[in-house]
């Protein structure tokens, strides 16, 4: 849980409040409306998961000020169901004469009540500002320059919130290590053009704070309302290192890190049982059930309880029960001392994503500047060679130790590894599924086309700018915040009813409306392109199968339609057309692929092709390379290009393994014993026991592994003969280097 917290909130409540928020969307909803929503949401989530923080509502811009401004409807106190009932009742008041209050003399008032409430309290401060800035106000530079002073002073933290106001303001561009940002948005926020003169001043002195606040204060412009409500939702949690040692790099060498829990599920609140039957109390302690078992044996007729000594645990080992005591469960488990211990290094490409499982952890050194620069140059060189580290970690004593991804990072303010843990062979599923059909140019256009029509992060707003739809920062769980929103009304009207949740965060969880409309085109392209048919479920039949059944479902499986022949023609006919065109033209795919294997490295072309993602050279690279070994072969001088030949001959070996392939290296292995029967690379085959893929190494061979054996062993006296022949003279080679 965070520390202790003091918020204040600054509502603006003048007449320009009640007036339609014109971000809605088409909700018919009122400025005051959505402000009091937010700040509702955030007593909740004070409710919910923060005991010891404590805040305060002040109103401005209203009549019922005694100084004509300000008026304390909240002391700083922690939030309760009271507190959020008069939140609720503010839209229903009176609309004020008033335009809007003084922005300027409420935020000086309140940071002063702030720190005099504060004091030397060990209190975080903050303040939320809610406005449409319309208030008139007597502040100028000189005012609003001591203001500055006093924030700084108190140190206290301010959000404003702008509603239908200064929505020129991008804090992306608000970057002072990039002038050509900078100068943008000065320009713009110095140009922007309001129908009101109030609006211009304020956000010329807001705009004024904020860049001499940087530290202090930000600005948060209501364009997307969801945003609005993610400064209030978020859950913020105190940093609590969840290992603290040593990151042992060897035997010798070791650097002290701090391991934080980066992402992790947030699971709903438990709800405790009660009794319904007892006398209602709102205290929490009171009419809670206990839960109590008994154990007995089901066939004792009487039901008598066996003590929790005379149970003992069992595993069944096949049709044995096997005992298991208390000691020798404890005894079974593979325990391991405390310890964060680097294995090894590996390419970031041989780690596939679906690798990744559980949470994620953020490995940083600890506030020491020899383990930073330790751990920074260790990172660096990892990014800089595009490698990642496999570490070996056991978080507490005696636990079990876990294999961990340390991927790393590097950003403008920090570094540091993301640790994630990595599967072992039983937690990996092995699933086998058929070959896809593969898709004409005309479908993966279409289908390429939709994909950038569907592009979240460019989808334009009505003004026509590209806008990302789906910020990962401002989502928030559904589930959750539904669960609050439900609690609250219960806590307050007492009913049985369920509300709805909000509208506007359904809105914003629902993209696709958006995308959808304007990939309309796209869409029906994708279904012109595909010819989608209905899939007639058989009914079950009887077990017994007739003669006459036989034959009509042979002689409708005979009767194959011109139509699909047609289709699988022109798909043979122009798959060399989309790897060359539409490949390269589309996706922008260099020149750089390798097309053919030479014979000066041919493995690694071989290789290359075999590896390659962006287009598939499989078949290819299986028939060129079947070219070149027999090419190493003919062409060999006394066997001078037989070494070559075989390395080539088992890099094929193994790419037809890993590729479905076995049945094309086998047939081509039977070609070369039938060419090279009776010659030296034959025995040299033989010799270094290159033989055919078994059904063991891969599920698509027909060979067993007795007859993968068989097929090096039955070989006639003369070729045993060349294969003596070639120990021999190897033995005299090395007796000569000797």
């Amino acid at each position: 849980m965070a520390g202790k917290e003091a918020t204040l909130v600054l509502l603006d409540v003048g007449a320009s409040m009640y007036e339609p928020y014109k971000q809605a969307q088409g909700k018919n909803i009122t400025r005051l409306e959505l402000a009091v929503d937010c700040i509702g949401m955030m007593i909740q989530q004070k409710i919910f998961n923060y005991k010891n923080h404590e805040v305060g509502l002040v109103l401005f811009g209203t009549e019922e000020a005694e100084d004509g401004n300000t008026f304390y409807i909240q002391v700083m106190s922690p939030p309760d169901l009271e507190f959020y009932r008069n939140l609720t009742e503010l839209p229903n008041h009176d609309v004020p004469k008033i335009k809007g209050g003084d922005i300027f003399d409420a935020l000086d008032k309140a940071v002063s009540t702030l720190d005099e409430y504060v004091k030397a309290k060990k209190m975080e401060k903050k303040i939320f500002v809610l406005t449409a800035g319309f208030g008139q106000t007597d502040y100028n530079e000189k005012k609003i320059g001591k203001l500055i002073k006093m924030i700084e002073k108190v140190d206290v933290k301010i959000n404003f919130i702008a509603m239908d106001f200064m929505n020129e303001y991008d804090v992306e561009l608000d970057d002072p290590t990039k002038p050509e940002n900078q100068a943008t948005l000065n320009d713009r926020m110095l140009n922007a053009v309001y129908q009101h003169q109030e609006q211009s001043i304020n956000s010329r002195l807001i705009y004024q704070m904020v860049q001499e606040l940087r530290n202090h204060m930000r600005i948060f412009p209501a364009n997307i309302a969801f945003e609005l409500y993610s400064q209030f939702h978020t859950k913020q949690m105190q940093a609590r290192a969840s290992f603290r040692g040593d990151f042992q790099i060897n035997d010798e060498t070791s650097i002290q890190v701090l391991i934080y829990k980066r992402c992790a599920e947030d699971r709903l609140p438990s709800l405790k049982k009660h009794s319904a039957i007892g006398e209602y109390s709102s205290e929490p302690t009171r009419n809670i059930v206990r839960n109590d078992s008994i154990h007995y044996n089901p066939e004792d007729p009487n039901m008598n309880p066996i003590e929790r000594e005379n149970i003992i645990k069992g595993y069944q080992y096949g049709r044995n029960l096997i005992p298991v005591d208390s000691l020798m469960e404890e005894k079974m488990k593979y325990q391991c001392n405390r310890s964060f211990q680097l294995l090894g290094f590996v390419e970031r490409s041989q780690i596939p994503r679906h690798y990744f499982i559980f949470n994620v952890d953020m490995v940083i050194a600890i506030d020491c500047e020899k383990a930073r620069k330790s751990l920074s140059a260790l990172i660096i060189a990892l990014i800089a060679t595009k490698k990642v580290a496999i570490a070996r970690f056991v978080g507490r004593q005696k636990s079990s130790p876990k294999l961990m991804l340390l991927l790393p990072h590097k950003s403008k303010s920090y570094q540091c590894f993301w640790m994630i843990s990595l599967p072992t062979s039983e937690d990996i599923r092995h699933f086998q599924f058929s070959t896809l059909r593969k898709s004409t140019p005309n479908q993966q256009s279409a289908v390429a086309t939709l994909i950038d029509k569907m592009n979240l992060e460019t989808i334009p707003n009505e003004s026509g700018e590209p806008e990302e739809l789906l910020k990962m920062k401002y989502i928030a769980n559904p589930t959750r915040q539904y669960f609050q929103q439900v609690v609250m009304h219960k806590a307050i009207t007492r009913t049985d009813v369920i509300p709805p949740i909000s509208p506007l965060i359904l809105d914003y969880l629902h993209p696709e409306r958006r995308v959808y409309n304007y990939a309309q085109d796209a869409i029906q392209r994708v279904k012109n392109a595909f010819k989608f048919k209905v899939n007639d479920i058989k009914k079950p039949q009887d077990k017994k199968v007739f003669w006459k059944q036989l034959f009509d479902e042979q002689t409708a499986q005979q009767q194959v339609p011109e139509q699909i022949e047609e289709e699988i023609v022109e798909i043979n006919r122009e798959e060399e057309e989309m790897v060359n065109m539409f490949a390269k033209q589309k996706f922008g795919f260099n020149d750089d692929i390798i097309q053919e294997i030479g014979s000066v490295d041919p493995i690694s072309d071989f290789k290359k092709m075999i590896t390659e993602k962006r287009v598939d050279l499989v078949d290819s690279a299986l028939q060129q390379i079947q070219k070149v070994i027999n090419a190493l072969v003919d062409q060999s001088v006394k066997g001078s290009f037989f070494p070559k030949a075989l390395e080539c001959l088992k890099e094929m070996r193994k790419a037809c393994i890993s590729e479905d392939e076995a049945p094309v290296f086998n047939k081509f292995l039977f070609v070369l014993k039938d060419k090279y029967n009776q010659q030296l690379f034959w025995a040299q085959i033989v010799q270094q026991g290159i033989t055919l893929i078994s059904d063991i190494e891969n599920h698509k061979s027909s060979v067993t592994a007795e007859e993968a054996q068989d097929f090096l062993n039955k070989e006639d006296n003369k070729h045993q003969q060349m294969v003596d022949q070639l120990q021999n003279e190897e033995e005299d080679l090395l007796a000569d280097i000797e």
